[in-house]
């Protein structure tokens, strides 16, 4: 069986039909090293991994970004000019914590979250059954003013780039072993 989704990675080149940050073999091993296991045998499980990868991209790009694309062809947000961060970014490249948060996203989508739900209930919608119809909410997770799950980790990393008090969460900083800074 061949493959019938694959991951095409914005390197900041603005690459064509781009689809993700990350490629499906890291995000196996992302979620390896956190110890989650990701099949990746089968071009069905490499599908699977794909797709992930894809519906974090999506949450990705409904964001309220700084600045603007650098080429109103591209596909993703990224890269992007005319941000005013502190240092200045550079166009032709993906920030870290964008690439990192594409991989949380991810994990996230596979524990069962939906990143971009299309309707809202009381609270995160973890179990749905079409007929009849029945559905389930979290309480532990809610959503912002856009319908949008409330994920201040992912929040947390995305911060620097976004526009405005996304949220209303504000890190104060948050380091990241090897990784350096993200926050004010």
């Amino acid at each position: 069986m061949a493959r019938e989704v694959e991951l095409i990675v914005e390197d900041g080149t603005i690459v064509a039909n781009a689809n993700s940050f990350v490629t499906e073999a890291n995000i196996v091993l992302h979620a390896k090293m956190r110890g989650i296991t990701l099949p990746f045998t089968s071009d069905p499980e490499k599908d699977a991994v794909a797709i992930l990868g894809i519906q974090a991209a999506d949450y990705l790009r409904i964001m309220p970004w700084r600045g603007e694309v650098v080429d109103t062809e591209q596909t993703m947000p990224f890269p992007r000019k005319n941000m005013y961060t502190n240092p200045t970014f550079p166009e032709d490249q993906v920030p870290a914590a964008v690439i990192e948060a594409q991989y949380q996203l991810a994990l996230i989508a596979y524990g069962g979250t939906i990143l971009i739900p299309v309707s809202l209930g009381t609270g995160l919608l973890i179990k749905e059954k079409i007929g009849p119809i029945e559905n389930v909410y979290s309480e532990k997770v809610g959503f912002n003013a856009n319908g949008l799950p409330i994920l201040p980790g992912v929040t947390a990393l995305l911060y620097p780039w976004l526009l405005g008090d996304f949220d209303g969460f504000t890190p104060v900083g948050i380091t990241s072993v090897g990784s350096g800074f993200y926050g004010s």
